[in-house]
C-alpha cells in the first residue's frame, strides 16, 4: 500500500472516528446509567441467588416425594409441580436478562416453595404436629397413672386403655415422619384421648359446709347447688367430645381446636372439682361450659 493510500485509509478511520465521537456512540451507556438498569454484577448475582433456590426446591421436592411415596394422592399431586419445575430449571439455568425478569423468576420461585409447602406441609408445621402428639401423649399417661394407682375403673378397661397407649409410643417417638403421617397418627391419639378420658370419674360435688353460711343475697346462686348443676353439664360436655372423636376420622382442620377445647376442658373439670377454687364463680364457669358446648356442637355438624 502507498503512503498515499494508506494515509487515505488512516485519514478516513480518523474522520470516521471523529463522527462517530460527535454523534455521541458513547451515549447509550450513559443513558442506560441515568435510566437506572441493574449492573451486571447485581444481575448476575440474583441469577445465583434463583439457581441456588431452584436447586434446593428440587431436592426439597424430591425428598417430599420419597417421604410420601405410600400416599399415591399425595405423590400425583407432587409429581404435577413436574412442569413447574422444568420450567424454573430453564429459567435459572442462565442470568437474567434485566431486572423484570429477575423480579419474574424470583416471584416463580416463591410461588413454586408455597405450593410444595400446601401439598406436603412447612417443617415448622410438621415440627409443631410432633410437639402437640408427644404432649397429647403424655397427658395420657399421667391420667393412666392416676387411674392406676387407685379408683373405681374396671381393670379389663383400664388395661385395654394402657395397651392402646402404649402402643402408641413408638409412633409417637419416631423420627423422620411425614406432615401426613403425623396428623393421622393426631387423629389416632385422640380416639384414644377419649377412651382415657372416659374412664375419668366425673367431678364430685362439694360437700355442704356444716356451719351456717352467712345470708347471701337474693340473686346469688348456692354454690353447692350450682356446682352440682355443672358437674352434669361438665359429664354430658365430656361425653359428647367423646363421640366425636371417637366415632371415626376426625378431619384434619378439627384437630387443633379439639386439642384446645380438651385442654380447657381438663381445667372446667379441675375448677368444678376443687370446692376450695379460689375466685370460682358459678356464672362464669355456667357461661364457659356453655361457649365449650356450643362450639363442639359447631365442630360436630
Amino acid at each position: 500500500m502507498s503512503r498515499q493510500s494508506w494515509g487515505t485509509g488512516w485519514g478516513r478511520a480518523a474522520r470516521r472516528a471523529a463522527l462517530l465521537l460527535a454523534a455521541g456512540v458513547h451515549m447509550p451507556l450513559a443513558a442506560q446509567t441515568a435510566a437506572g438498569p441493574r449492573p451486571p454484577s447485581e444481575l448476575a448475582s440474583c441469577g445465583a441467588a434463583q439457581k441456588q433456590a431452584y436447586t434446593e426446591l428440587a431436592q426439597q421436592h424430591e425428598t417430599e416425594l420419597r417421604h410420601h411415596a405410600m400416599h399415591p394422592v399425595l405423590v400425583a399431586r407432587l409429581r404435577g409441580m413436574g412442569a413447574t419445575l422444568a420450567a424454573l430449571r430453564t429459567a435459572t439455568a442462565r442470568p437474567p436478562r434485566n431486572a423484570a425478569e429477575c423480579e419474574k423468576t424470583t416471584q416463580a420461585l416463591a410461588e413454586a416453595r408455597e405450593q410444595l409447602e400446601r401439598i406436603a406441609g412447612s417443617p415448622a408445621q410438621l415440627q409443631a404436629c410432633l410437639a402437640e402428639n408427644r404432649q397429647r401423649h403424655a397427658e395420657m399417661q399421667a391420667s393412666l397413672l392416676g387411674l392406676q394407682s387407685g379408683g373405681p375403673v374396671a381393670t379389663p378397661t383400664l388395661e385395654a386403655a394402657a395397651g392402646r397407649v402404649d402402643r402408641l409410643r413408638a409412633a409417637v417417638v419416631r423420627d423422620g415422619v411425614a406432615l401426613v403421617d403425623c396428623r393421622a397418627l393426631a387423629v389416632e391419639l385422640a380416639e384414644a384421648q377419649a377412651q382415657v378420658q372416659r374412664l375419668l370419674p366425673p367431678p364430685a360435688p362439694a360437700r355442704p359446709a356444716v356451719a351456717v353460711a352467712p345470708p347471701v343475697a337474693a340473686s346469688a346462686p348456692d354454690p353447692a347447688a350450682c356446682r352440682q348443676a355443672q358437674a352434669r353439664s361438665y359429664n354430658e360436655l365430656a361425653q359428647a367430645y367423646a363421640r366425636v372423636v371417637g366415632t371415626g376420622a376426625v378431619p384434619v382442620e378439627w384437630m387443633a381446636p379439639l386439642q384446645a377445647l380438651s385442654e380447657r376442658l381438663r381445667k372446667l373439670h379441675a375448677s368444678i372439682a376443687d370446692s376450695a377454687a379460689p375466685g370460682w364463680d358459678c356464672e362464669a364457669v355456667a357461661r364457659a361450659l356453655a361457649r365449650e358446648r356450643s362450639e363442639l356442637a359447631t365442630m360436630s355438624r
